[in-house]
């Protein structure tokens, strides 16, 4: 029996990873904050394998977190032979007046629990000769955005490491993968404090659903891809931002976010 761990699994994207990997024969770890949540996706979800799954309640954002979740695995003897990181948080607004209890928060949720949790389990997987990474960074990732400043700092560096980890273990059995998703109908927006209506309504105009964005990560995974981004419409903006300098969709971002918040 394998098992996949997917954080964040509570909703959204996670629990559609969640949902897929169980029904492809999966035994599932599920990780996040809420129990009772977690445990509801327990409980839905099907497969040759689901009744494996388990549940193990963690807040990410934590300092350590990551090496008390590899150690709850371990004393459970789980091991894991797909990991999934898909567990982030954002926060919009100012740089200069955000909290910084909550970017600091973000910090160690998207990049330091990512990281240390990609080197505990991928060593076990290098170690078996065979595994899996996948790791969710963002659309935003791909260049510098004024109010998601902190944000899209994390996510490029969850882009970064994802292909330089790759190019690590090549040759390993472990394949290690990177998707972009960019707008996604999830409580992101309400999460990361956004309140602009205007906002809200174009990014629910602009979005992918998370079932569409945890099919085309899957699908990148399995076909051993570095990284992938979500959506026609994100892969051609990021085809024409990628033409201009390194200071010009900055710019652009500012001037159109402006007129949304």
């Amino acid at each position: 029996m394998k098992y996949a761990l997917v954080t964040g699994a509570s909703g959204g994207i996670g629990k559609e990873f969640a949902i897929k990997l169980a029904a492809e024969g999966w035994a599932i770890i599920l990780v996040g904050r809420n129990e009772a949540r977690l445990e509801a996706v327990r409980a839905s979800l099907s497969g040759a394998n689901a009744s494996a799954s388990v549940a193990i309640p963690c807040d990410l954002s934590q300092p350590g977190a990551a090496g008390r979740l590899y150690r709850a695995c371990a004393e459970r003897g789980l091991a894991v032979d797909l990991l999934v990181n898909n567990a982030g948080s954002g926060v919009f607004g100012d740089s200069l007046s955000q909290s910084p209890e909550a970017v600091e928060a973000m910090v160690n949720l998207n990049v330091s629990a990512l990281t240390n949790l990609c080197a505990l389990f991928g060593r076990d997987m290098k170690a078996r000769g065979s595994g899996r990474v996948l790791n969710v960074g963002s659309f935003a990732g791909l260049n510098a955005t004024p109010y998601f400043a902190s944000y899209a700092a994390t996510k490029s560096y969850v882009l970064d490491y994802t292909l330089a980890l790759r190019a690590e273990l090549a040759g390993s059995g472990v394949v290690v993968t990177c998707l972009l998703p960019g707008y996604v109908r999830t409580d992101f927006d309400d999460n990361a404090g956004i309140e602009s209506d205007a906002y809200k309504k174009f990014s629910r105009s602009n979005s992918l659903s998370a079932e569409q964005v945890a099919d085309i990560g899957l699908a990148a995974l399995e076909r051993g891809k570095a990284w992938t981004i979500a959506g026609a419409r994100n892969k051609l903006a990021a085809f024409l931002f990628g033409l201009l300098p390194r200071t010009a969709p900055p710019a652009i971002m500012k001037l159109f976010l402006d007129r949304l918040v």
